[in-house]
C-alpha cells in the first residue's frame, strides 16, 4: 500500500492549519508512526516556527520526531510525492489558504483531506471552496467546542466532520512563540489529548491502526 499523504487545507487565513499539522505531526511520533511534514505555504509559518528559516536541506530531522520538508526546498516536489520513502507511515502537508500548482498537485495524490474551521462563516466557506476543487475525501476538524450554536451547528450540516475538536487555550498560544508544539511543551494538557484524540481518528479513517 502507498504511503498515504494527508493535505491540511482551506481557503480562510488563520483558521490553524499550520499549528495543527505540527501537532498531527508530533501525535503520529507519539502513536510510534512516522510522518513527513511539507511545508507548501510561501510565507514559510511552519518552517519559521520549526527555527529552520534559513535552511538549505530538502528534508529535516526534527527534535520532536518527525521529519520536515522546509517551504525552501529545492528538490522535485512530484517525485518527491510520487516516490515517497518507505520509512514514513503517512505525509502530512501544509498548505498556503490560496489556489496554487503546487496545492493542486498535492490534492491530486492526496488520500484525505482535512479543513480545520474554526466558528465562523468565513472558516466555513475556506473548507467548502476546498472541497470543490479535490475528489478526495474531505473532513473538517472543528477548532471549537461543541456549544450548540447556531452556526456551530450550520458547520456540522455543511461539513463532514472527523471525530474531534480542537479548543482553543492558553496552551496553543504559548507553544506558537516557540519551536515545539502543545504536546511536547505541555504534554498532560487537555488540548494536546484532543490532538492527539484527533490524530487517531485521521490514522483511523487512512487504516494505519
Amino acid at each position: 500500500m502507498s504511503t498515504p499523504i494527508v493535505v491540511l487545507a482551506s481557503f480562510a487565513g488563520g483558521v490553524g492549519k499550520t499549528t495543527l499539522a505540527h501537532a498531527v505531526a508530533v501525535a503520529c511520533a507519539e502513536f510510534g508512526k512516522k510522518a513527513l511534514l511539507i511545508d507548501l505555504d510561501s510565507s514559510g509559518a511552519l518552517t519559521f516556527k520549526l527555527g529552520h528559516e534559513r535552511t538549505r536541506e530538502n528534508i529535516i530531522n526534527c527534535s520532536e520526531r518527525f521529519d520536515l520538508r522546509p517551504h525552501t526546498a529545492t528538490d522535485s516536489l512530484a517525485t518527491l510525492i510520487s516516490e515517497i520513502p518507505e520509512k514514513y507511515d503517512l505525509v502530512l502537508v501544509d498548505t498556503p489558504p490560496l489556489f496554487t500548482a503546487e496545492l493542486e498537485q498535492v490534492l491530486k495524490a492526496a488520500q484525505l483531506v482535512i479543513s480545520p474551521v474554526r466558528e465562523s462563516i468565513h472558516s466555513l466557506r475556506g473548507a467548502l471552496a476546498v472541497m470543490k476543487i479535490t475528489s478526495a475525501p474531505c473532513k473538517a476538524l472543528p477548532l471549537f467546542a461543541a456549544n450548540g450554536s447556531e452556526l456551530g451547528q450550520l458547520i456540522a450540516a455543511e461539513l463532514n466532520l472527523i471525530d474531534g475538536e480542537i479548543s482553543i487555550s492558553s496552551e496553543v498560544l504559548a507553544s506558537e512563540a516557540k519551536t515545539i508544539s502543545a504536546l511536547t511543551d505541555n504534554k498532560s494538557c487537555s488540548v494536546a489529548q484532543q490532538y492527539r484524540d484527533a490524530t487517531y481518528s485521521i490514522l483511523e479513517e487512512l487504516k494505519i491502526f
